[in-house]
């Protein structure tokens, strides 16, 4: 058929085509330049338990689950480490799942005010005291670490956990790459 001298099958059929390899060219880049480092930067970490990454808006969105056994800030820095390596300079937010039950969740309220304190005054003694404290009291057992940029907590009641990462100032809270944890 035409229409003004124009084949509309053939005008059909090429736009079809350039749809298709539109959408198959970011098929490919999603899967050989984002998802694929990024699966082999999770899978080959022994402290990762299970992931999921899936993208939100322009974000990619990387969820952990680290293993109940290992510390929370080594696979921590390793994974955020590889990730902005395999990402490029893309944001991405990393989210920490875990296993909380209600009694962490209490127990992580009741700290919640030493920890804000602790990275605004500096007092961490203080804040790990009163934290050990607070989990010898609920039965259950907390791990504090701290370095440059954040303070990493895990606290574990029987086959539950709760894990935190708080950035140390306010200078952490800007950036392209995003913190969730919890």
């Amino acid at each position: 058929m035409q229409w003004k001298g124009l084949k509309l099958h053939i005008i059909i059929f090429s736009l079809l085509i350039g749809i298709a390899l539109i959408f198959g060219a970011q098929w490919m880049y999603q899967k050989y330049y984002i998802s694929g480092p990024i699966n082999n930067v999770l899978s080959a970490n022994q402290a990762v338990e299970s992931y999921q990454v899936s993208s939100e808006g322009g974000t990619m969105l990387v969820s952990v689950d680290i293993k109940n056994d290992t510390d929370l800030m080594a696979p921590y820095k390793e994974i955020r480490k590889n990730l902005e390596h395999a990402m490029g300079g893309k944001s991405f937010m990393l989210v920490l799942n875990d296993k909380r039950d209600d009694g962490l969740e209490q127990l992580w309220y009741r700290c919640q005010y030493a920890v804000y304190q602790a990275q605004v005054q500096g007092n961490f003694v203080e804040m790990a005291e009163i934290i050990n404290r607070e989990a010898l009291v609920s039965g259950a057992q907390a791990d504090i670490t701290i370095d440059q940029e954040y303070i990493y907590l895990r606290l574990r009641h029987g086959d539950h956990t709760l894990d935190e990462v708080i950035p140390r100032g306010a200078y952490q809270f800007a950036g392209d790459n995003m913190l969730i944890a919890g």
